[in-house]
């Protein structure tokens, strides 16, 4: 996982550099944000990047005491990896689990437990008609 966390890494700096959006590593502060954006215009997001292995997951659990609360400036990268394919990235408000859909996503409360709450993203075929409206390239413009 490791090895998909540092190209999902690569990628996402990458794919937001060449949009114009400054994304710089987030060293200290807000736990659950691994990058801050700067639009040229000086409009700030944060993001928590979450790599995925498209093979082995048909989901992903973000941890809640990881995303803490979202909000409107917080996204998740998820970038999901499948051998000899382009990765699939894709940019989701986090305030969509706020209210998730039961569909792509959920949010998994764990009564006593609540270390083990999360928020789920699902990934499967008859889903990737809603998840594609979450595709890099129809979300950047909410970077700009």
């Amino acid at each position: 996982m490791e090895e998909f966390q540092k190209q999902a890494e690569h990628l996402l700096r990458s794919e937001m550099t060449k949009e114009g959006v400054d994304i710089r590593v987030k060293e200290n502060g807000r736990h659950g944000v691994d990058f801050v954006a700067k639009s040229p215009n000086g409009m700030k997001s944060e993001i928590f990047l979450q790599p995925m292995d498209l093979v082995a997951l048909q989901s992903v659990k973000i941890p809640k005491e990881k995303l803490v609360k979202p909000k409107d400036n917080l996204w998740v990268a998820l970038i999901g990896f499948i051998p000899n394919a382009e990765p699939s990235m894709f940019l989701i408000p986090s305030k969509n689990f706020v209210n998730p859909d039961n569909f792509i996503f959920f949010e998994n409360n764990v009564g006593q437990h609540t270390h083990l709450s999360n928020w789920e993203i699902k990934v499967f075929t008859n889903g990737m008609k809603k998840l594609g409206e979450y595709v890099f390239r129809n979300q950047i413009v909410h970077f700009k």
